[in-house]
């Protein structure tokens, strides 16, 4: 029935008779690029391994600090079980991007210079600093005794002097300033700034889960004590607001002077990343000093009129009661978008680690006479059998 001079039929008027689909070339576009996204989320996760930024990896792909490695084909020192290995050790810092490079369970504590102290390290510590399929025991035979091939940047063994290294990034860093020195910082500078941040990251996603989780209880528990509380629910607000922004300047600040004084002793000051980070809390901890000086302003002008928003939150309070389900719309939304933020992430971190080497491994070591023929192979050879061997 319609009202004043309206008719019946003028609501159907200029509808179309038969509905059909609209847009459909815009919908297979919207599906294509799902698709492409998916083809890219999978080439990342088979391909990408987020541990070899952080932990590093040896010449023949194995991760350092990894359970399970990857076996390669026709490489039996692949897939190994790294856990109790978490350093990268360099065979000679003098040639980086040809040495050999293994994972060691510690790097060297003191500068080793003959043979008898390599095997003496070795006994002492547990940490084998030759290939892994090397018998360690074999240095002081009779049969090698003379024989001093065995310690070059390929190896089974390391060129002496070992020099005393400490970690960095689990990379084994010799400490000093010499040029092999600048030049392995040099190396870790060359890191992109992107793998470096996605590296930070991957390393502390715990932190910022915790932190979102945290954050996401402090506004359940605001909204929840809204009914209850609403006559101080408005200064509750201004009392954490304020809490948080001074506890959050200070804290920036304490660790910019930590960094900036406990730090000027460590071999990180060489690192470029090292001055960025302190750099970033600089400009951070400026900026929260601003933001908390600017709150506690409005705050205290303001002050006078928060108690008129008691009545407010008082009917907000009574609304939220009334329809408690109004609270699972934006906690669905907050975990749709956490899961689908930080799959993403996880995807672009194993993206920008998608690296395979080749399937031509270095020969496993030969105690017996043909090791001089194998390891002139292997120099003649090095460059073309892992590609993986980046300086990283």
């Amino acid at each position: 029935m319609g009202c004043a001079e309206s008719k019946d039929g003028d609501r159907n008027a200029g509808r179309p008779k038969y509905r059909s689909c609209t847009d459909t070339f815009w919908l297979a576009i919207y599906v294509l690029f799902w698709l492409f996204l998916i083809v890219i989320a999978i080439f990342a996760f088979v391909y990408g391994n987020p541990l070899r930024i952080i932990n590093g990896y040896d010449t023949f792909g194995n991760t350092c600090g990894v359970k399970q490695n990857e076996r390669i084909f026709n490489s039996p020192l692949s897939g190994l079980d790294t856990h109790d290995k978490p350093d990268v050790f360099y065979f000679d810092v003098k040639e980086l991007k040809k040495s050999l490079k293994i994972c060691v369970k510690q790097c060297p504590t003191k500068t080793l210079t003959q043979r008898n102290e390599l095997v003496q390290y070795y006994r002492d510590t547990g940490t084998q600093l030759c290939r892994y399929d090397f018998d360690m025991t074999q240095i002081t035979s009779a049969a090698l005794a003379n024989d001093n091939s065995f310690f070059n940047y390929l190896g089974p063994c390391p060129s002496f002097p070992v020099q005393e290294s400490s970690p960095v990034l689990h990379r084994c860093v010799p400490k000093g300033k010499s040029a092999q020195v600048k030049d392995m910082y040099d190396m870790l500078n060359s890191w992109d700034v992107a793998q470096q941040f996605l590296g930070d990251i991957y390393t502390t996603w715990h932190i910022i889960a915790a932190i979102c989780g945290i954050s996401l209880l402090i506004s359940i528990a605001l909204v929840t004590l809204m009914h209850w509380l609403s006559r101080i629910v408005s200064w509750l607000i201004c009392v954490l607001v304020i809490v948080a922004s001074i506890g959050l300047t200070g804290t920036l600040w304490y660790a910019y002077y930590s960094i900036r004084h406990n730090g000027a002793s460590t071999q990180y000051t060489q690192l470029e990343e090292f001055i960025r980070n302190e750099q970033a809390v600089f400009t951070l901890a400026i900026l929260a000093t601003i933001t908390m000086i600017i709150l506690l302003i409005i705050i205290y002008y303001l002050k006078n009129k928060l108690s008129g928003l008691s009545a407010l939150f008082e009917e907000a309070g009574e609304c939220m009661m009334s329809l408690p389900g109004l609270l699972i719309a934006p906690i669905l939304a907050f975990i749709v978008l956490a899961a689908f933020l930080a799959f993403w992430v996880v995807v672009v971190i194993c993206l920008a680690t998608a690296t395979t080497p080749d399937q031509s491994p270095f020969a496993p070591f030969d105690n017996s006479g043909n090791h001089q023929l194998t390891n002139a192979v292997n120099n003649n050879n090095t460059q073309n059998d892992f590609k993986i061997m980046r300086s990283f």
